[in-house]
């Protein structure tokens, strides 16, 4: 169902045993936490109280599902956690990025804006995070832009990926958006990924 609390505790670099700690249980308890709400059998109460011991707050929205929300923001950052925690190579979550930002800005005048405006869970690798809020924060028209698309840039240059092909063209291609944040990736992979 969701990685809320896992995807929470990495990004903000908090361990299990820390978790733990925090809210007076056991670590193979918060370990249970974790799946029961991958499971979907998480109770709301619990999946709260969690959060707040890591200064997070869970938010609950209902409105009209709509062939747009799909690519929301915080839902594609749901599905990007999941793909980013399940171990497979980056190119998978690229690809959910890519489409759902290409989406989005091509049909930019049908979407809800309410499902623009709610911030997304932060990824658990800040690289990953740091070019999605960029990515929506290019797509998305200046009047549209919500705050929680600032992002600052990386302290380390990230080269989305492993080949040293695509590194070096990278270098050259890389959009100006993501170079200014030190991320490189080969605008070609960007575009048809």
């Amino acid at each position: 169902m969701s990685s809320t609390i896992k995807s929470t505790r990495l990004a903000a670099g908090i361990s299990v045993n820390e978790l733990a700690r925090r809210l007076g249980v056991t670590a193979s308890a918060v370990s249970q936490l974790e799946r029961s709400e991958s499971e979907g059998t998480i109770k709301l109460n619990s999946l709260r109280e969690a959060l707040a011991a890591m200064g997070a707050n869970l938010r609950l929205t209902s409105g009209p599902e709509h062939r747009m929300s799909r690519y929301a923001p915080y839902r594609v950052a749901e599905s990007l956690a999941e793909a980013l925690m399940s171990g497979r190579d980056s190119t998978y979550p690229l690809r959910l990025l890519t489409h759902a930002v290409k989406e989005l800005s091509e049909n930019i005048d049908i979407v809800d804006s309410s499902e623009i405006e709610i911030a997304p869970t932060p990824l658990p690798d800040k690289r990953w995070d740091t070019m999605m809020r960029a990515s929506f924060a290019h797509a998305l028209p200046a009047s549209k832009r919500p705050s929680w698309t600032s992002t600052s840039r990386l302290a380390e240059p990230w080269f989305v990926s492993d080949f040293p092909a695509l590194r070096e063209r990278a270098r050259t291609t890389t959009p100006g958006y993501l170079r200014r944040l030190n991320i490189f990736i080969d605008e070609r992979s960007l575009s048809r990924a």
